[in-house]
């Protein structure tokens, strides 16, 4: 009877899935020049935002990241209007930053999402950016984005608890304009506007079979996220937890292994050299975890 279960929850996220039209996983490059830097601009960056998306209210943003230094998008609706949405987004940004911040390449590129599984993926993908480059952070706690609301009812609660709102001079002082005016009074949350406002978070939700496989994916299958990153042209970097994970899946069905410490030195290597081209590994990760000698991986990587 579970298994019955199971295959009904698993059909109707596909037609659920189906239901929503196009969606698209978008992203600026990852190799632009910071332009965020401290905890106000990304605050401020989380505004803009949000008022460039209520004025773009017939798409669907599922998930989203904003990095020091380029954006993650998973957003459903006409490719002409997502990219209108966003020529909105970087305008406004370059007027409260400063052009000089923002290179003639800070543009988007939109991948089609054709199937369930890659929407659960790059979901997955997007919410987990921040904690990849952030050791303060889990994939449950970036604050600068989508990561820390997905089946999680505490942030709902506490805007519920919020009597901040929105005042119109931070509206005109963040757009440089008038024109936004009617966005002042949105409630906000530790000085922006929460995602929970202007995103479709509960409806992504409901393309997860439960919390439990969004867990699963976000935390444990950590090797699709490579495909996604080679899809997209992004340079993935995996933590040393995320890399022994994907050593030992690959040791246990390459070579029958389960314990790395138990690989002959031939097959360390054959390893190495598969996280270091498929997952890009570095050098000194792959020295803690394989325990090859650095300057041995210097000389097979150089």
């Amino acid at each position: 009877m579970k298994n019955v279960g199971f295959i009904y929850r698993e059909q109707d996220c596909e037609l659920q899935f189906l239901s929503l039209g196009a969606i698209f996983n978008v992203n600026t490059p990852e190799n632009h020049p910071i332009i965020f830097s401290k905890t106000d601009d990304y605050r401020d960056a989380m505004t803009i935002l949000a008022i460039c998306k209520m004025e773009f209210s017939e798409l669907s943003l599922y998930a989203f990241q904003i990095m020091s230094n380029h954006f993650h998008f998973v957003i459903g609706g006409h490719q002409t209007r997502i990219m209108e949405f966003f020529d909105c987004f970087s305008k406004h940004l370059r007027r409260y930053f400063g052009k000089e911040y923002f290179e003639k390449d800070f543009s988007i590129k939109l991948f089609p999402i054709d199937d369930l599984s890659y929407f659960r993926n790059a979901v997955a993908y997007v919410n987990r950016n921040g904690f990849v480059v952030n050791d303060n952070h889990t994939p449950f706690s970036y604050p600068w984005g989508t990561s820390a609301y997905y089946f999680n009812p505490i942030p709902r609660q506490l805007e519920s608890l919020s009597s901040e709102k929105l005042g119109v001079k931070v509206v005109r002082k963040l757009m440089r304009s008038r024109s936004f005016d009617k966005h002042k009074d949105i409630p906000t949350v530790q000085g922006y506007i929460s995602p929970l406002q202007y995103c479709n978070i509960s409806a992504s939700e409901q393309l997860f079979k439960d919390a439990k496989q969004y867990f699963y994916i976000i935390s444990k299958n950590v090797e699709s996220f490579s495909e996604i990153a080679k899809s997209i042209g992004e340079s993935i970097y995996y933590n040393d937890n995320d890399l022994y994970v994907v050593a030992t899946r690959i040791a246990k069905a390459n070579y029958g292994i389960v314990k790395l410490s138990e690989l002959p030195a031939q097959l360390k290597m054959e390893l190495a050299r598969t996280l270091h081209f498929d997952f890009n590994a570095g050098n000194k990760q792959l020295s803690r975890l394989l325990k090859i000698s650095i300057e041995l991986l210097d000389s097979m990587f150089a």
